[in-house]
């Protein structure tokens, strides 16, 4: 295994002083928490394990549906100890059987650390063996009692994700004389191990007062995904049925399929699961399944929906495309945008339905099928 990421999220979060008295990492900021919220945005590929390291209390109540919602991920929970050094400690020990390349540590109070910043430490661990993100401090500084300047220069805001050769971090935590640090990389310097400081993000702060939460809820970025989706079926010349397409019924010969063959529907339900990371229609409804034998898609398309609700996405736009020779689509195209508005919540001018010949090549263009293509663009709520 190359790389991990240890998400320390078992402080208290006592500054913020909070009603509630949630630690802040589990306060929902609209839909998400910072957890969930930079689990989100982070991207799928980098990490082939993640350990979230938080009291099992905790856990339960606030992240026990995580696992299920992020399963794009590969996450672990580890119990966490009773400061930063003793959980990070069970984060890498939780590690040593799986024996990683490359980890890195972070704070799951800095939810807008991005992947460009992820990326890059990892790089740097190529030619190091431990390296942490710094900003530099721009405000004047002076001490309060003494009433005298600090040089800025000398002055470092130390950031996470700190990044390790797993082996030096692991050894730092074995050997190191501290027992309370702050951060990882005081552990591998204690056993003098050099630091590489790369400059870090001023977006990427810790929330920890309550000021903290606006500006995070000014800074943070809308997640959007996209999803395509295709289905063709062969036209049924024998049959008298009509023609389902996007719920519209059209005086033409029926496709044959398992289901009520909409391409319309089946492409648009690909696209939707495409960008959850969900596979595609056939996995969820198996046409091998009788229960589907000549379902109506609407019960796929009103599926996607709830899953985009459930994952916290609304549909920022909806464009779908059908290839065939007959029938004339266009004279079909707002009844269709209707019932797609409808099934999923969605303002009818975000849809939008075009049609393409296929200049009489081959099976659509010898009126023998019809496809239909769907691109979706979703964002988080």
């Amino acid at each position: 295994m190359n790389n991990a990421l240890i998400l320390l999220a078992g402080g208290t979060g006592k500054r913020l002083n909070n009603s509630k008295k949630i630690p802040k990492q589990f306060i929902k900021f609209q839909s998400y928490n910072l957890i969930e919220y930079f689990l989100q945005n982070l991207d799928q590929n980098i990490f082939e394990i993640i350990q979230i390291v938080v009291k099992p209390s905790m856990q339960k109540k606030y992240l026990s549906k995580l696992k299920k919602e992020f399963f794009f991920h590969k996450i672990n929970f580890v119990t966490s100890g009773n400061n930063r050094q003793k959980s990070s400690k069970n984060g890498i020990f939780s590690l040593r059987k799986i024996n990683p390349k490359k980890v890195l540590i972070h704070d799951a109070a800095r939810p807008l650390a991005d992947n460009q910043l992820i990326k890059k430490l990892i790089k740097e661990l190529d030619q190091c063996n431990a390296c942490s993100p710094y900003i530099k401090h721009n405000d004047y500084i002076k001490y309060k009692l003494l009433n005298s300047k600090i040089d800025n220069n000398v002055l470092y805001h130390i950031q996470t994700p700190q990044a390790f050769n797993f082996k030096s971090i692991l050894k730092a935590h074995t050997l190191t004389s501290l027992v309370n640090s702050n951060d990882d990389i005081s552990l591998t310097e204690n056993i003098n191990i050099k630091t590489k400081y790369i400059k870090g993000k001023k977006t990427n702060f810790k929330i920890t007062y309550k000021d903290d939460i606006e500006l995070f809820n000014r800074l943070k970025i809308k997640i959007r995904r996209h999803g395509i989706g295709y289905d063709i079926h062969k036209i049924n010349t024998k049959s008298k049925k009509k023609l389902t397409l996007c719920g519209v019924k059209i005086s033409h010969p029926p496709l044959i399929g398992h289901s009520d063959a909409d391409v319309g529907y089946h492409a648009i339900c690909d696209s939707i699961l495409g960008a959850l990371s969900m596979r595609d229609i056939g996995y969820h409804f198996n046409n091998k399944n009788k229960k589907w034998k000549n379902a109506n898609s609407k019960i796929f398309m009103k599926f996607c929906y709830q899953q985009l609700k459930r994952k916290k996405f609304i549909i920022v736009n909806l464009d779908i495309n059908f290839i065939c020779e007959k029938p004339n689509i266009n004279k079909h195209a707002k009844k269709m945008i209707n019932n797609i508005s409808n099934i999923l919540n969605l303002d009818k001018t975000k849809v939008t339905i075009k049609a393409k010949t296929n200049e009489k090549i081959i099976f659509i263009g010898n009126n023998e099928g019809i496809a239909a293509e769907s691109i979706v663009q979703i964002q988080n709520e």
